[in-house]
């Protein structure tokens, strides 16, 4: 394995581990509008990234895994609660599950190609480089004929079958799996999440393949979180508990998502069981002061699109945004989680955002030459007003 695929496998663990739950759960439908501002602030990014990738500010090294985060956030993005509950689906769930091993995948192709580190070469791989899923898998099943002991390339053959929904060769897929590599934890974990996004249930073999990991890892992380989830609907909840802690003691302190989440879950189990709930935080919740340069007045029409956003100092797609109109301008305006963009993450999970304002000349929201801005970064707990001036014309 490279460095490349290395990378790309322990973001996929990384990823998988936090947001299982949630796309079981009952969740919302988000509106039109956040869902073109989101892919709109995704394509910003990933513009910025291949510029960054062209000018060597990043190495191909750096931009792989950072693509990747970002392509992970946009499918977690189709996740966010808006208005009117509805059942879970298992479409997005398997686009996390999948998609993004499928694009490590992709990687783990193209790693022989000597043009690879190039910087313009990799870009052009970003933006064009699409092939057929089938011929992919074709390949990817062909590499591991001659090396099946290549764990990571089994459940990455098998995701991109459950991708195409092929779901009796995913399983026979594992199956040689285990035959050939050998019983292996996340094997078998990866193996009983297939099952139970299929099925919709952690019962029967997915929970005993969840089992057979954890005698063979007890600190597994992935397969300590199904456990609980396997736990909490057979309603054994003190046994939920006991995963999930454990789990909570293994996760990197600095995954703040991570850890919100399985407290969250934690929190849900113990209030069945009768015991008392912590109190919980106060929100974080920004109130922000935002006006324009009178040097710049000039070149605004009042019809112009606001963008309000908060977003990690360096760099990502944003936390949360508002869309206002420039004629309200100056505007005080309270920014805070009813407008989150991505399922998982709250201002409450940051030290510091960077709350930019933005006066979009095209419409859009993805950053323009033109466009008037201004930004300041700051701690969201703070109680006192921000004021942001828009002071600046981007070159």
């Amino acid at each position: 394995m490279t460095l490349f695929v290395a990378l790309a496998l322990l973001l996929t663990v990384l990823i998988l581990v936090p947001v299982l739950l949630p796309l079981l759960r009952p969740r919302t439908v988000r509106s039109a509008e956040r869902e073109a501002l989101n892919v709109a602030l995704f394509q910003e990014r990933r513009d910025e990234l291949a510029q960054e990738l062209a000018e060597d500010a990043i190495s191909a090294e750096q931009y792989e895994p950072a693509r990747l985060e970002l392509e992970r956030d946009l499918l977690l993005n189709a996740g966010t609660e808006e208005q009117g509950a509805q059942r879970p689906t298992r479409g997005l769930a398997l686009a996390v599950g999948i998609g993004v091993p499928l694009l490590a995948v992709l990687l783990y192709l193209q790693l022989g190609a000597p043009d690879f580190v190039d910087p313009p070469a990799a870009a052009q791989h970003q933006a064009g480089g699409e092939m057929d899923m089938a011929a992919l898998t074709r390949q990817l099943a062909a590499r591991l004929e001659q090396n099946p002991g290549d764990v990571q390339g089994w459940m990455l053959l098998g995701r991109s079958l459950v991708m195409q929904e092929r779901y009796q060769e995913a399983a026979e897929t594992y199956e040689r799996a285990l035959e050939r590599a050998g019983e292996h934890p996340d094997l078998l974990t990866d193996y009983a999440e297939m099952l139970a996004l299929q099925q919709g249930s952690m019962r029967g073999m997915a929970r005993e393949l969840i089992e057979r990991a954890l005698r063979l890892d007890p600190d597994a992380q992935g397969a300590l979180w199904l456990a609980g989830v396997a736990a909490f609907e057979q309603e054994d909840y003190t046994a939920a508990i006991a995963h999930w802690q454990q789990l909570q003691k293994l996760l990197p302190a600095q995954d703040a998502e991570a850890h919100a989440m399985v407290r969250d879950n934690l929190n849900e189990a113990r209030g069945r069981l009768g015991e008392p709930q912590p109190l919980a935080e106060a929100a974080p919740m920004l109130r922000l002061r935002i006006s324009l340069d009178p040097a710049l007045a000039g070149r605004v029409q009042p019809e112009q699109v606001l963008f309000i956003m908060a977003r990690p100092p360096e760099g990502g797609m944003p936390v949360v945004a508002l869309r206002r109109l420039a004629r309200e301008l100056p505007l005080d305006i309270v920014l805070d989680d009813s407008a989150m963009l991505t399922a998982g993450r709250s201002l409450g999970d940051y030290s510091q955002v960077e709350v930019v304002a933005r006066i979009s000349g095209s419409g859009n929201a993805a950053a323009a030459s033109g466009d008037l801005e201004g930004s300041v970064v700051v701690d969201p707990r703070t109680a006192e007003p921000v004021a942001i001036r828009i002071e600046r014309l981007r070159p």
